[in-house]
């Protein structure tokens, strides 16, 4: 009866390490608004609800710590790759905000996020802040529960989850990242080229023309008007892209089962 109990014990904390290890990394749960207590309490009552229909069977009782740190770094490792899916896809959209801001000259006027802890300008504050509703309103943070679940079907306790196929796609999907910056960014990209060019054009015509003074406040009233016209078609972008990396995480989850 003792061992039944350890073994259930030690199985507990292994699910209870991956699923913390991925909320502290996956979006929106990995808010640094969000106390540690809530996250902690959080993944202790999933841990509870699933424990039972887990197998842990295979989780012996050894009274060695090494061979339980092992297992507590595996599971580890499994939770943090499946948050860094959907991570890359708001590394990216903040990495837009981030061009967009620094092409209308708004790089000074940073801010502090809280979210993140960490100094950015306006628009990437804000985009981040969209594609967070965007997230809710697709009830992204239930598919993140729901692919917790799924992956304790799929990858044993102790299973070491990297293989060729999952290097291979977590390289794609981090390279990704720089590729959505860029889609996000382009047509703001495109139309203070436009102004540059046109700037050129002007200073080489009239070049007592002082062009500096007239490019900065203009780049940043044109910034802000395509932002606001751009909106409505980031929102659909911003859902599109969610709900196609939560089927990417499906994905990867499948692959680290081996």
């Amino acid at each position: 009866m003792t061992e039944i109990l350890v073994s259930d014990f030690l199985g507990g904390i292994m699910i209870y390490i991956r699923i913390l290890a991925m909320f502290i990394v996956v979006p929106l749960f990995n808010n640094k608004n969000i106390p540690m207590v809530p996250k902690l309490a959080l993944s202790l009552l999933i841990t509870y609800v699933i424990l039972f229909s887990v197998d842990t069977s295979h989780i012996k009782y050894d009274d060695r710590l090494i061979p339980l740190a092992l297992i507590a770094l595996k599971e580890a490792i499994t939770g943090i790759l499946m948050g860094l899916i959907l991570r890359f896809v708001f590394e990216g959209i903040g990495y837009a905000g981030l061009n967009i801001g620094r092409d209308m000259g708004i790089v000074m006027t940073e801010m502090f996020d809280p979210s993140t802890e960490s100094q950015n300008n306006m628009l990437t504050v804000l985009m981040i802040m969209m594609a967070t509703v965007v997230f809710l309103l697709i009830k992204g943070h239930h598919f993140i529960i729901q692919a917790l679940i799924y992956s304790f079907k799929v990858i044993p306790l102790g299973f070491y989850p990297i293989n060729e196929s999952v290097h291979t796609l977590m390289i794609k999907y981090s390279a990704i990242m720089f590729i959505l910056s860029i889609q996000i960014a382009a047509p703001v990209i495109v139309a203070f080229f436009l102004i540059h060019l046109a700037s050129g054009i002007l200073s080489r015509v009239s070049p007592n023309f002082q062009v500096f003074f007239v490019i900065l406040p203009l780049k940043i009233m044109v910034g802000i008007a395509i932002f606001i016209v751009l909106i409505p078609m980031y929102v659909y972008f911003f859902e599109t892209l969610l709900k196609n990396y939560e089927m990417k995480l499906l994905d990867i989850i499948k692959y680290m089962a081996g």
